[in-house]
């Protein structure tokens, strides 16, 4: 595996290295070598927040994760994240969902997921 592709399967952040709360956050890099800081919940848990971008990751017994779902909660997330637990159940208890929070703009966050639909293909 190529250096670049590994640093598409989801890194911690360096800052929070050894601290309580490192394995809340997750970075992944899209096809444009733009960094995105992803917020780390099990599915069930995930909270639904409006216009944010979610990543469905499935964890393997090794740690690796891998992305097998890229898409946005829009303007009425409780639906969206309902939606995406149901369709992915099957990949669960290794399920996380990811949500990146900081986008400014449908155009933006539109831009996000195709960055990292690309990227993990």
């Amino acid at each position: 595996m190529s250096d670049r592709q590994n640093k598409r399967r989801g890194s911690s952040l360096a800052a929070l290295e050894g601290m309580p709360i490192s394995s809340r956050f997750c970075s992944w890099i899209g096809l444009s070598g733009q960094r995105y800081v992803f917020s780390v919940y099990p599915a069930l848990e995930c909270p639904a927040f409006r216009d944010a971008v979610l990543l469905a990751v499935v964890r393997d017994m090794t740690g690796q994760r891998r992305v097998i779902s890229v898409r946005e909660t829009g303007s009425f997330p409780e639906p969206a994240v309902a939606k995406a637990q149901r369709e992915l159940s099957a990949f669960e208890p290794g399920l996380e969902f990811h949500l990146h929070l900081l986008t400014n703009s449908p155009a933006e966050r539109a831009a996000t997921v195709t960055d990292l639909a690309i990227a993990q293909a």
